[in-house]
């Protein structure tokens, strides 16, 4: 077990599956306390809470609906009534829609993508705020995306979600940062997770990817493990003067200038 986590209760949301499964392993496995699962699966929820307990761990799951303000205050709720604090949020919870031309994006995929992206960040910090302002503090993470860089064919509502995000973390972090609270963001670019492989229905084309990602210089997809680290090292107190901040996991691709040569 690792030590950058000790005695923190942490709050993983979209603990189910994808990133935010490795998310609540790697908390686990950096010696925090008691690592909570939220997701709305409950079944995949017990399978992971078996999995940290297995490495030694300690981890409690709540089935979750973070897509409506009542869902948002019942898990802050329910995080309080069971353990009184929590040290770390770490939102990871997305919509697992398709891309949509713009001109054909129906209102309900618009909404979702609002609702879980940007509303339940908001809902979910502000609550979970509240309760670390009364206990000394914390750190509240949330997901966001390369597309805070720029636009993407098919993402309006995820692209105006996500980059929305940006601005309240900010403001957050702002905010909250007389009450011992700090607030960041993890945005990712592509990442190797079953949701990204459904996209890449040839394997051999997959495999290919995980060596050789022509968008990234570094060269390769992001693994769930990648973005996992950066959650770590936010929420830990290694991270203590680190506020507000967008940390892009992906691999340089935001910052490479290609040229024809390239």
């Amino acid at each position: 077990m690792g030590v950058q986590l000790t005695d923190k209760i942490v709050l993983v949301t979209g603990a189910a599956g994808g990133v935010g499964r490795v998310v609540a392993a790697q908390m686990a496995a950096e010696g925090a306390k008691t690592v909570l699962l939220a997701d709305l699966a409950p079944e995949p929820l017990t399978e992971v809470a078996a999995s940290i307990e297995a490495a030694g761990g300690s981890a409690g799951s709540i089935v979750a609906d973070l897509g409506s303000a009542e869902g948002c205050a019942e898990l802050v709720t329910r995080v309080a009534d069971g353990y009184g604090r929590l040290d770390v949020l770490v939102h990871t919870a997305a919509v697992p829609n398709s891309p949509v031309d713009f001109l054909s994006v129906p209102d309900e995929i618009w909404a979702s993508e609002i609702a879980l992206h940007l509303n339940a960040s908001f809902y979910l910090g502000r609550g979970f705020a509240a309760l670390m302002a009364g206990t000394g503090g914390g750190s509240l993470l949330f997901t966001g995306s390369i597309a805070t860089q720029g636009g993407g064919r098919g993402m309006a509502g995820y692209t105006a979600a996500k980059t929305g995000l940006l601005g309240l973390v900010r403001a957050m972090a702002v905010e909250l940062a007389p009450r011992g609270i700090r607030v960041n963001l993890v945005s990712p670019g592509a990442v190797d997770t079953p949701r990204y492989r459904q996209r890449i229905t040839d394997d051999e084309a997959m495999a290919r990817l995980r060596d050789h990602f022509p968008p990234a210089p570094l060269d390769r997809i992001a693994t769930p493990q990648d973005v996992a680290a950066a959650f770590v090292f936010l929420a830990s107190d290694s991270a203590g003067y680190i506020t507000g901040q967008n940390l892009l996991v992906d691999g340089g691709t935001s910052v490479w200038i290609r040229t024809p040569n390239d």
